[in-house]
């Protein structure tokens, strides 16, 4: 008798369970889609550019001078005496020691930038989901981690289409 009282509370508990779950509305954000498709994305990509630009260009131009340095180094290494081989040869060395110091200091500073104007697109992303969710009535949003969904629960477009107003009402 315990055991058919403790079966019915379990298959209630169960059955209250699953009544639960059905009223529930989940909602599903691809979060790489809202990175790729996103203007505020192309708008930071674009600023990087325009900030950090020059900047790689002169790497790229001192790269090309290293370059022409070996190039003559390997040209002239028969012809040349060993005292100018060696001078050209700490130059080289030496001008690609600040050509790597150049590099580490300029990707460590896009990287910090890169961060800043990320988190600022997480923060707006975040606001907008959590508005859509409010107005919605969604008891349950996921973004990352969800191996499979329903196209119906797919709340992207609408997450897209509210940044691509705001980005529009921003310019």
């Amino acid at each position: 008798m315990k055991k058919l009282v403790l079966g019915l509370i379990l298959l209630s508990g169960l059955m209250s369970a699953t009544a639960t779950a059905a009223d529930l509305k989940i909602g599903v954000v691809s979060v790489e889609r809202i990175l790729t498709e996103a203007p505020q994305v192309d708008a930071v990509n674009t600023s990087m550019l325009e900030r950090f630009g020059p900047q790689r260009d002169e790497l790229q131009k001192a790269e090309k001078e290293i370059t022409k340095m070996q190039e003559n180094y390997k040209r002239n290494e028969l012809v040349m005496t060993e005292d100018k081989l060696n001078d050209l040869k700490k130059e080289i060395i030496m001008n690609i020691q600040k050509l790597k110091q150049q590099e580490a200091v300029l990707t460590q500073e896009v990287g910090t930038v890169r961060n800043q104007e990320l988190a600022v697109l997480q923060t707006q992303v975040r606001g907008i989901i959590d508005d859509i969710a409010k107005k919605g009535k969604y008891d349950l949003v996921l973004s990352e981690g969800v191996a499979f969904s329903s196209p119906k629960l797919d709340i992207t477009n609408k997450v897209l289409d509210k940044m691509k107003s705001a980005f529009k009402k921003k310019k």
